[in-house]
């Protein structure tokens, strides 16, 4: 007796073997779906027939539920066994004939182990029945609820993977995780914060801009509101840090000095700027004030001449009124010096 695979994530298929798929129309499709989401509960015969065929008569839904049990079974062959155990009322799924991948899919997740996981993953690659098309509103109610369900399930698991990824620095896997979250609902902000995170822990900060603003169009269009706080928040913190990085250094102001800071009321160099502007003024002072006294005594020399002799007549009055007068220039450019001298000192005071 041959195993064969029911695949109900995506399009419905019923396969022989690895890829050998076996057709079947769309009702049959739908019998076999609801077996097998029913974890190998039995289901009354005229439940079945009503809910497939609401549109005919009970009598001909019941007709319609035999002929397409004929079918399946043509399907698969004369020489095989049933793959839908019948008795007169009630039908279900032979699990021992058919591996059904949601199946495999909730066992993988209740593992919760990495490798688990990850199979996990890779059985949900769209959602439930995602091919197939109903006629009645309470077959298209039971079809969303089973897919929220899976749904929920498989962003559980693919959350927990991806925090696996970026704990382990598996970042590319991370990204692709982290994608999948955000395909899977993209109404849930959540989703998108933590691909943001992930971009811009790879330095990927313009990807992390672009999603909010995708993040914030979805938001707008279906549900017409705006961003979370929290949302709002990373994005602007990772603007903030991607100005930063990007400025010039041009615009960065370089530090006093490359020496050891001391810190001064949590503000590092400040008390050994000051010493310094001290110490630079006293030299400059100093100087100031050696080049002041040398101009002073090099004009006393100049000018100095010896005593006027005492003598009688014009020429001894000339020769005192001249010292007299030389005296008293020599003293008035003393003052001037020294003024000059005072008032230089009191601006570089005042300038440090």
């Amino acid at each position: 007796m041959e195993l064969l695979s029911l695949r109900l994530f995506g399009n419905v298929k019923l396969l022989r073997g690895p890829t050998q798929e076996i057709a079947l129309p769309r009702k049959t499709q739908l019998l076999l779906a609801y077996l097998a989401l029913s974890n190998g509960q039995r289901h009354p015969r005229d439940k079945l027939a009503a809910l497939l065929w609401q549109d005919r008569p009970e009598e001909q839904a019941r007709q319609s539920l035999r002929q397409c049990l004929f079918t399946l079974g043509k399907a698969l062959g004369d020489d095989q066994p049933p793959l839908v155990l019948a008795t007169r009322n009630q039908l279900s799924l032979d699990s021992d004939r058919v591996a059904v991948d949601v199946w495999q899919f909730e066992r993988h997740v209740a593992a919760d182990s990495l490798e688990n996981l990850q199979q996990a993953a890779a059985l949900y690659g769209s959602d439930l029945l995602d091919s197939l098309s109903f006629d009645d509103d309470a077959l298209e109610a039971w079809c969303a609820a089973e897919r929220t369900r899976l749904r929920d399930r498989f962003y559980e698991a693919l959350a927990t993977l991806t925090s696996h990824y970026v704990d382990t620095l598996n970042l590319d896997a991370a990204i692709e995780t982290g994608r999948r979250l955000v395909g899977l609902d993209p109404l849930r902000e959540d989703a998108h914060r933590s691909l943001m995170r992930i971009y811009q822990r790879v330095g990927r900060r313009a990807d992390a801009l672009k999603q909010y603003r995708l993040c914030v169009d979805i938001l707008r269009r279906e549900l017409n509101v705006e961003p979370e706080t929290a949302t709002t928040r990373l994005y602007l913190e990772i603007r903030r840090r991607r100005d930063e990085a990007n400025a010039s250094p041009e615009q960065i102001v370089p530090p006093p000095h490359d020496g050891p800071r001391i810190p001064h009321d949590g503000h590092p160099g400040i008390l050994q700027a000051a010493v310094r502007r001290k110490f630079f003024a006293l030299v400059a002072g100093l100087a100031l004030f050696l080049t002041l006294a040398g101009i002073i005594l090099w004009l006393s020399l100049w000018r100095s001449e010896p005593p006027p002799r005492t003598s009688s007549g014009h020429l001894g009055i000339i020769k005192t009124l001249t010292s007299a007068r030389s005296i008293d220039l020599n003293f008035r450019d003393q003052k001037i010096l020294s003024s000059l001298y005072i008032s230089v000192m009191i601006d570089l005071h005042r300038r440090i």
